[in-house]
């Protein structure tokens, strides 16, 4: 049987917890997500206009349907920029959550309780500076205790 202590289980009910780190992180995702989407679409018209060029008479039945698809694929676009919008948000969470918690660790140490130590939530990321911070702690702590004997 299993008898080690649990840690405490804290659950963040707001998104955006370091809102500028977020967003700065949200945005790049989007940009890059756009630039991509830009160089297909720029690709994608410029063999078309090469094609029709080449083979008009083939390739005028293609382009009278064209205008249809394109505010189809426009729509498409516009929901899959939304799910990259939502992940993007998830993602930047989980970053900005374990930054946000190093951050009050540090603060309290600051005031003078070097008992505090950074625990994460398992997923998050940052979880080896989370072991290193807290194995720097355990021994400034031990360091402060001999010290207190001497």
């Amino acid at each position: 049987m299993n008898t080690a202590p649990q840690q405490p289980q804290f659950k963040r009910r707001t998104i955006f917890i370091k809102k500028n780190l977020q967003i700065r992180y949200m945005m790049l995702i989007i940009l890059s997500v756009l630039c991509g989407l830009a160089i297909m679409t720029f690709e994608l018209t410029a063999t078309l206009d090469e094609l029709f060029d080449k083979y008009p008479v083939l390739m005028q039945p293609l382009y009278d349907q064209f205008i249809p698809l394109a505010a189809s694929f426009a729509y498409k676009i516009a929901i899959y920029l939304l799910l990259v919008i939502i992940i993007s948000a998830i993602l930047s969470h989980k970053m900005a959550g374990p930054v946000y918690r190093i951050e009050q660790t540090c603060k309290e140490i600051a005031k003078g309780d070097f008992s505090q130590r950074v625990r994460l939530r398992q997923g998050d990321q940052f979880t080896e500076l989370q072991d290193e911070f807290n194995k720097m702690m355990d021994r400034v702590e031990a360091e402060i205790n001999k010290n207190k004997q001497h």
